[in-house]
């Protein structure tokens, strides 16, 4: 959760409005699915019923992967998938899933109300773990840009588009749900580990770099400064993770007039704050006057933003936004959530 142990850390509980139970098991599954694509449909293939095909009948799936083969073909789903940074991938993603053991199991037994929506979000989660092993970097998109390409793809395979999107209701989620143990447990293989391993590494600055930046972290405050001088005022300086650390940090050793809010985004200065290993504040003083108004935005499933206003009384604004993906996901979310956006809009000069 973000903040540990001030007092701002409660209010990372939860988003105001925000349903509670649901959404949360549709972020959680999603990260099964991220580290296992394939998770759904071998589930549901091993609890259907095994039926002998007649001679010269064709299997449930056949049509459904005969569609799946044209997918990348249409033009609004290519959008789609560009916006979320995984059109590269997705044709592979959908040849990947589709020929793999476990899904041409579920094709021969695959049920036509639920299928086109678990194969829409296996191929989505195949193709965001090959672009994540491919470029070492997660790809930014919240659950919005996810669910889209999601429905798109259930409608294109003539299944029902609601059911693809928002909480995954129904007989197979609760199978999945009762195997919940079982899942967990599953997951352990030396498979999922290191595909648990690229996308951790991926989404969030190696502790090397906190490392580096704690014994060196003069120059790059030295080079934040230098675009501040360089820039029109008046300045926002807009910072992300470990960005978040070097803008504060450059904040109280040096007072710039000329920046008139701080934005940062799953950051982690509070928390080296409140460990005492904020190199320009030793824990217990309060922020200097001279550092300007200070815009903390979190998301409680991002486990590296951590809530200042707790411990930073009257100085700073804790803003809460979902992105409706799992960590490491989340943190890498921010840029591609529209909330992000209408934020600035309203606070930018």
């Amino acid at each position: 959760m973000p903040g540990t142990g001030s007092a701002g850390a409660a209010e990372a509980d939860g988003f105001p409005g925000a349903p509670n139970g649901e959404l949360d098991e549709d972020v959680e599954l999603w990260g099964l699915l991220y580290l296992d694509p394939l998770l759904e449909l071998r589930f549901v293939s091993s609890e259907s019923a095994r039926e002998e095909l007649a001679p010269g009948a064709r299997p449930p799936g056949e049509a459904l992967a005969s569609a799946a083969l044209s997918l990348s073909g249409d033009a609004p789903l290519r959008g789609l998938l560009d916006a979320a940074g995984i059109g590269d991938e997705f044709a592979a993603a959908v040849a990947a899933v589709l020929t793999a053991p476990d899904c041409r199991r579920f094709l021969r037994t695959a049920a036509a109300d639920t299928a086109a929506s678990l194969l829409a979000r296996a191929f989505v989660a195949e193709a965001t773990r090959r672009r994540t092993e491919r470029n070492g970097s997660a790809p930014a998109f919240d659950g919005t840009a996810r669910d889209g390409a999601v429905t798109r793809i259930v409608a294109l395979l003539g299944g029902d588009p609601s059911d693809g999107t928002g909480t995954h209701r129904g007989p197979v989620t609760r199978r999945i749900k009762r195997l919940t143990g079982r899942l967990a447990l599953g997951l352990a293989s030396a498979q999922a580990v290191k595909r648990r391993s690229a996308l951790t590494d991926a989404a969030h600055p190696a502790a090397g770099d906190v490392l580096l930046y704690l014994s060196r972290g003069a120059a790059i405050r030295e080079t934040v400064a230098a675009a501040v001088r360089a820039a029109e005022p008046p300045v926002v300086l807009l910072a992300h993770s470990l960005g978040g650390i070097a803008s504060l940090d450059l904040l109280v050793l040096r007072e710039l007039p000329e920046v008139e809010l701080l934005v940062t985004v799953g950051s982690q200065a509070p928390f080296l704050y409140e460990l005492g290993a904020l190199p320009s504040l030793e824990h217990g003083s309060p922020l200097p006057p001279h550092v300007p108004r200070w815009l903390n935005v979190y998301d409680r499933r991002d486990l590296l933003s951590y809530v200042g206003a707790g411990i930073f009384p009257g100085r700073v604004d804790d803003v809460a936004v979902d992105s409706r993906q799992p960590f490491p996901l989340s943190h890498s979310a921010y840029w591609s959530n529209p909330e992000l956006y209408r934020l600035l809009a309203a606070e930018l000069p």
